[in-house]
């Protein structure tokens, strides 16, 4: 009976919906549609553990194409099959030639995630805040380090023969579609619970939440440097933008070098994480509970080779170009195979930031990827010879 179902259900074009059982394993490279990038190992290996089925594990191999550099892993992460490429670091060169290998040996991708970690604006332009841990989808992506250079300024080209311009139509209409409230709320609670459940992994224990106190957001014009008067003469004479700082103080946390806490920007989100209120009364453990979790924003990423360690110039870039995030991969991939950005945001883009949510942004990040893709709707293919034979007996 079972097999009779299976074949009618062929025969209906309809395989993938039978009893919300998983989608079969492709038969070759050419049945994988998405795509997921990442540049560094925290990245990829929380996503490898997110999978809901590995297919290389038995020895299977799809193998790739002569010429083709890339390394990678296959798999079922939601609904979808997917294709995990591993970069050798970060940067839009390395990203460009991953995504031209992978148009190269999988020829059915239709889509590229680029997942991982970013820098973020504390406050959109709508006055949203975004805190560490949130994790941003793209609707668009601009390089912000390609244009001239004159005297007295830095000039991006913006013409469209020189921009990257928008995201696919199908792209575009998804992120409309996982935008709007309903779809919005289930997908921020479905990358809660896949986050958390990864942290109680001991491997990856690491990346549990690190605790509202350690989300520090600073002035824009407060320099990360040795506070200390007469700890270094090049920190004491460091007043303006265009002042240096010792190389030290390049390397050293915030703690080390005297950063004062009292400079740090109170936000209401996190304070309702904190579970005290800021007249000292005990707010209720489920708006606590909802305010500890990651939440998605979209909007515009910024990509360039250079990281954004500044928080005058990110407030200078956000209010200019709009956007909400900074990464260094996107603009790599995007003329080789549509894209779209899920990263979450692990420090401010200013010299305060350090590692210590990167592992936690990795999860959430990879979290939020498992959950898009549950909503993403594959296209229907035709059942070659031998994938017929496989799904009827």
């Amino acid at each position: 009976m079972r097999t009779v179902s299976k074949l009618i259900a062929y025969r209906c074009g309809a395989v993938h919906h039978i009893l919300m059982a998983p989608p079969i394993r492709p038969y070759s490279r050419g049945g994988f549609e998405i795509a997921i990038i990442c540049a560094l190992p925290i990245e990829r290996d929380i996503v490898e553990a997110l999978l809901d089925e590995d297919y290389e594990k038995d020895g299977l191999s799809y193998g790739k194409e002569a010429m083709d550099s890339n390394v990678y892993t296959t798999g079922r992460l939601g609904n979808q099959h997917v294709v995990l490429a591993y970069m050798p670091g970060m940067g839009m060169i390395r990203a460009a030639a991953a995504a031209a290998n992978i148009r190269f040996s999988f020829k059915g991708i239709k889509v590229c995630i680029v997942m991982g970690i970013c820098g973020g604006v504390p406050t959109t332009a709508n006055g949203v805040e975004i805190v560490l841990g949130d994790v941003i989808i793209s609707t668009s992506v601009i390089q912000i380090d390609f244009g001239r250079q004159y005297p007295n300024e830095f000039v991006r080209k913006a013409s469209l023969e020189e921009t990257l311009g928008r995201a696919n139509p199908e792209i575009q209409s998804f992120v409309g579609k996982i935008s709007g409230r309903l779809i919005l709320e289930r997908l921020q609670d479905k990358a809660s619970v896949y986050a958390t459940q990864i942290s109680m992994r001991k491997q990856f224990s690491k990346s549990a939440y690190p605790g509202p106190e350690k989300d520090q957001l600073y002035p824009a014009k407060y320099r990360h440097k040795h506070w200390k008067r007469g700890s270094c003469g090049l920190c004491d004479n460091c007043h303006h933008l265009d002042n240096d700082v010792c190389e030290e103080a390049l390397k050293k946390s915030c703690e080390e070098l005297g950063c004062d806490e009292t400079k740090v920007i109170k936000r209401k989100r996190l304070q309702t994480a904190s579970g005290i209120g800021s007249d000292g009364s005990q707010i209720p453990m489920a708006e606590t509970e909802k305010a500890q979790k990651p939440c998605i924003h979209f909007g515009r990423m910024a990509c360039s080779n250079q990281v954004m360690k500044s928080g005058e110039y990110r407030d200078r870039i956000a209010q200019l170009e709009g956007v909400i995030g900074f990464e260094m991969e996107s603009a790599g991939t995007w003329d080789y195979i549509p894209t779209i950005v899920i990263k979450s945001v692990c420090d401010y883009a200013d010299s305060h930031k350090n590692k210590d949510w990167q592992e936690y942004a990795a999860a959430t990040a990879a979290a939020c990827t498992k959950a898009f893709l549950e909503e993403w709707r594959s296209v229907d293919r035709p059942i070659q010879g031998k994938e017929r034979i496989r799904l009827i007996l």
